[in-house]
């Protein structure tokens, strides 16, 4: 070795790598530390800037013509129809008027059915049950069923979307 690399080689404790370019252990681990940090800001940052920044989005509901008034009685079967990929039921009310309901129980997604002999909506799967008027009575369901807003005209029922929730 030479007096000059060998002087280096002793001050230094180890020889210098001969190319800057060279990936050391050191710079890997540099660039891992790096890499990880930048991904728990990132991880940090992004949900408060989605909290800064809302995408409002507009909902369109289409009207639908679902049942006419001579074909439910107080009560009764009703009619099973779906609104916007969603299976519904309408059914008149003792008092004559008409609701409409979502059949998906608001516990786990499962899909409830009108019994008429009982007057409830009952979901089958954790014996969730509603009211005529989508009101939780029984089970584990954490809110009543998502309401259809109808118009009567005439004869002609009509679905013109979903109702607010409301709270």
């Amino acid at each position: 070795m030479s007096e000059v690399s060998m002087n280096k080689a002793t001050t230094t404790g180890a020889p210098e790598p001969e190319s800057t370019g060279e990936i050391t252990r050191r710079r890997f681990l540099g660039f891992l530390f790096g890499l990880a940090t930048a991904l728990g800001l990132g991880a940090f940052v992004a949900p408060l800037a989605r909290f800064s920044y809302p995408v409002l989005k507009g909902e369109v509901f289409e009207r639908m013509l679902v049942a006419n008034t001579t074909d439910l009685e107080p009560l009764g079967e009703g009619v099973k129809f779906e609104y916007m990929d969603v299976p519904c039921h309408l059914i008149q009310e003792e008092d004559g008027s008409y609701a409409a309901f979502s059949m998906i129980c608001t516990h786990l997604g499962c899909i409830s059915r009108w019994e008429p002999e009982r007057a409830v909506f009952h979901c089958p799967c954790h014996a969730g049950e509603f009211d005529p008027l989508g009101n939780v009575v029984a089970g584990p369901p954490p809110r009543p069923l998502d309401k259809l807003t109808l118009a009567v005209e005439g004869e002609n029922i009509y679905v013109e979307g979903f109702a607010q929730q409301e709270g």
